[in-house]
């Protein structure tokens, strides 16, 4: 347990690269210090632990790896995803809402189970069909048809129907083919769609992932969250 060293600190980051994980473990000369990586779902742990060394060369490896990896860290206090997105939007005062469809409610699902999320999550939708996008949504069914509901198009519109309401200030929506089998549209196993917007700014984040069904659905969970946290950051 690193509890049990005088100095140790937990950096949360999201989606490093492989080069920059060896670099924060090979670079690591100071005799004494250990530094340990873990990755669930393309979000990272680095632990940073004084085994047997000082305080200042504990603190030289803390700002090697904080300036090594810079805007990918989200939390030097080993917060989750969706505590930082709740704790941000509780400081702007902003209203959140999700529209679902492969990940099924899975980012309602943990934003609430967030003690005091109710003061900023408004809502969630799970829209899975395409029908249910149409009409709770405002999704145009010409979109759907001409792009697959497995589109920037659709899941671009799905991030405008929540921002309708002028209540909301932070959207976000899926949409994408887990498996274990592709759609009518022949979607490929792991393309997905993350939509994000502002009342003033929409973007669209194209993926293409491997694994299998539940994999596929808690990584998209996990990038839905951080780009959350950085259009909350830009607000």
């Amino acid at each position: 347990m690193i509890e049990n060293y005088k100095d140790y600190c937990v950096l949360k980051a999201f989606n490093l690269t492989e080069a920059e994980c060896k670099e924060c473990v090979d670079k690591n000369t100071s005799e004494g210090i250990k530094i340990l990586i873990d990755n669930q779902y393309m979000d990272y742990s680095i632990s940073i632990i004084n085994e047997a060394s000082n305080e200042i060369t504990f603190n030289k490896e803390l700002n090697r790896i904080n300036d090594l990896l810079k805007s990918k860290i989200y939390s030097d206090s080993a917060e989750t995803l969706e505590k930082v997105v709740i704790k941000k939007a509780k400081e702007k005062a902003l209203k959140i809402s999700c529209a679902e469809s492969l990940t099924g409610g899975m980012i309602s699902s943990t934003l609430v189970n967030v003690p005091g999320s109710s003061a900023v999550f408004y809502e969630g939708f799970v829209t899975y069909s395409s029908m249910a996008k149409v009409r709770r949504l405002h999704v145009s069914e010409s979109a759907i048809e001409t792009y697959g509901p497995v589109s920037e198009q659709v899941c671009s519109q799905m991030v405008k129907g929540l921002l309708a309401n002028k209540e909301i200030q932070i959207a976000v929506s899926t949409t994408g083919c887990a498996g274990p089998d592709s759609d009518e549209f022949n979607t490929p196993v792991g393309k997905v769609f993350v939509g994000i917007g502002s009342q003033n700014v929409v973007k669209t984040i194209e993926l293409d992932l491997n694994g299998d069904r539940e994999t596929i659905r808690k990584t998209v969970t996990n990038i839905a969250l951080y780009a959350m946290i950085n259009m909350i950051e830009n607000i």
